[in-house]
């Protein structure tokens, strides 16, 4: 039996059969555990991992097709065997010949046999002997009406044993290396209420839900979301589909089907509705191109019924995470008018959409007519969240707070870090302080800018070193402000930037130095970096700093 949808779903969201039922039932009670793989074995496709993305087919299986099959299923028991050492084959008659039992016979297999309801038994007790994950998380409910905050994920990865004096990776290889998300980083202070994760990432070949190629390992089995982001028992993964990743599309390139898949396979606690964002302008193959008002009501429209369908097929799938049914609009009487809509669909934690290009009167003027629009629910249903998508916005956070906006999401304080040229590092007194540039030689686009300087590459080098060597006997007392900033300045002259230059940047340079703001803050990074982490430099200090920048952010939402 299989789900009869147009579109590629993971394989273990593409079948429907009583195995499969086993599995989801199991999941939706215990979690994914953490030792548990899943492979199928399919008449079309061949022994693949259970996440592998399949189109629908129709094609049985028989002894002639087991036969063909046989060689490739073997090769892939062969290559999984190397990463485990048993396996449990709950197989038919009809699937057995796939498998060469004499070139496995170093893996451990267990073959139940008799009638389905006997091997649906072993498979029961096979999942019961796996020790159960944490399904979800535990939201605290807002203090003084402090909404949420969710950090969204940039493939957010550092290096944990990376060597700043030296400027060395942990390993020559990424893939070897000790990386961990800034949420784990920052561990044991808490920078968020939970984090943000794109399904755009299964587009791609990067991130927790990136896709896998049919017999890789990986394909066996997701990762933990709350593992992969040292979630705490009171933080939430929260899923949304990353309508900006499609947005010049005429459709999705997600459908409801293949989010709700994926929400319910790697343990979201959050799963928003599919949502298609009615931007003035979208990337046309000349440039921009203004968005008709046809075409920005109907990805309105086409909102509205993905957010339907969402629920239809969550309440159908028995889904556990919770539902967040996003709308779009066209101004603040579109959002207000759809509001109790969508509660009458079921939602009881709904977010706004769009909000990003939009001015904070537009921001204000919608989120007050939505909160309205609550207020004038039944007593019952009053208590629906509201999450916005995408903005922080300092001015508004008085009327975020009187609307009773639960929850938003925002990445701003994280990438000033490296998008400013005088505001990268907040401080714990408030105040924004400008990094210190020290580019990477190593740095392609470094190397190219100081082509033109006519300074040999041995003395660049030597320049390099010298910035970071004053900066660093700087913070140890070792040499004057004025020692320090001339050595950044030696460097820093050479480079032909566009952004801002000259005596103003210096001086911004020599207030973070007279401030040392990095000693006034006790969250982990500035604690292990001392004064790297305001030296923007490379993205394992220029990502630490803006998880810095969002431990800040978060503890003056907070008030501590």
């Amino acid at each position: 039996m299989k789900v009869d949808h147009r579109d590629p779903l993971p394989a273990l969201a593409r079948y429907d059969g009583p195995y499969y039922r086993v599995l989801n039932s199991y999941i939706r009670e215990r979690g994914w555990p953490g030792k548990l793989s899943i492979a199928v074995l399919s008449a079309e496709y061949g022994l693949i991992g259970g996440l592998t993305q399949i189109d629908n087919y129709d094609r049985r299986m028989d002894e002639r097709r087991a036969v063909e099959l046989r060689r490739a299923c073997t090769d892939t028991l062969l290559k999984w065997s190397e990463a485990h050492s048993s396996a449990t084959l709950l197989l038919g008659k009809d699937y057995l010949p796939a498998i060469d039992f004499t070139a496995t016979a170093r893996l451990k297999t267990t073959v139940p046999e008799g009638p389905i309801g006997m091997k649906l038994h072993a498979l029961s007790e096979c999942l019961r002997g796996f020790s159960p994950t944490t399904v979800r998380g535990e939201m605290r409910s807002p203090r003084a009406r402090a909404p949420m905050y969710f950090l969204p994920d940039w493939d957010d990865l550092l290096d944990v044993d990376f060597d700043f004096r030296t400027d060395r990776f942990s390993s020559p290889d990424r893939a070897t290396r000790n990386e961990e998300h800034c949420i784990k980083i920052m561990q044991p202070r808490r920078m968020c209420d939970g984090v943000l994760v794109s399904l755009a990432q299964n587009q791609g070949t990067k991130g927790i839900l990136r896709r896998f190629e049919p017999t890789d390992v990986e394909s066996l089995a997701p990762q933990s979301i709350r593992l992969k982001y040292g979630l705490r028992d009171d933080q939430w993964a929260f899923g949304d589909c990353g309508a900006f990743s499609y947005s010049s599309a005429p459709e999705p390139t997600i459908t409801t089907e293949q989010a709700v898949s994926l929400y319910h396979l790697y343990g979201f606690d959050l799963g928003a509705s599919v949502d298609h964002i009615p931007l003035p302008f979208i990337d046309g193959p000349k440039g921009p191109e203004a968005l008709s008002e046809t075409a920005k009501r109907r990805r309105v429209r086409m909102t509205h019924m993905n957010a339907r369908e969402f629920m239809d097929v969550w309440s159908r799938r028995k889904c556990t995470f919770t539902p967040v049914g996003i709308i779009q609009g066209l101004s603040a009487r579109d959002y207000a008018k759809q509001f109790p809509e969508y509660v009458e669909m079921g939602y009881s934690f709904i977010a706004l959409g769009g909000l990003v290009p939009r001015s904070d009167s537009e921001i204000e003027e919608i989120v007050r007519a939505t909160s309205k629009a609550r207020i004038s629910l039944r007593k019952q249903d009053r208590g629906v969240r509201i999450h916005l998508f995408g903005v922080f916005r300092p001015k508004l956070q008085r009327s975020f707070r009187e609307c009773g906006v639960f929850s938003f999401d925002s990445a701003t304080y994280f990438r000033k870090a490296w998008l400013r040229s005088d505001q990268n590092y907040l401080g714990a007194d408030g105040d924004w302080y400008a990094a210190i540039r020290v580019p990477m030689m190593s740095d392609a686009r470094t190397r190219k800018r100081l082509e033109t300087s006519g300074i040999s590459e041995v003395e660049l080098q030597r320049l390099e070193k010298s910035s970071l060597d004053a900066l660093h006997e700087f913070a140890l007392g070792n040499v004057t402000i004025d020692h320090a900033v001339s050595a950044v300045r030696k460097y820093d002259e050479l480079l032909s930037r566009g952004d801002e230059q000259g005596e103003s940047l210096y001086t911004k340079y020599r207030r973070t130095l007279e401030a040392k703001p990095w000693l006034l803050c006790g969250c982990s990074v500035c604690c292990d970096l001392g004064i790297d982490i305001v030296i923007f430099r490379g993205y394992n200090r220029n990502k630490r700093r803006g998880a810095h920048n969002t431990y800040q952010l978060y503890r003056s939402l907070r008030g501590t």
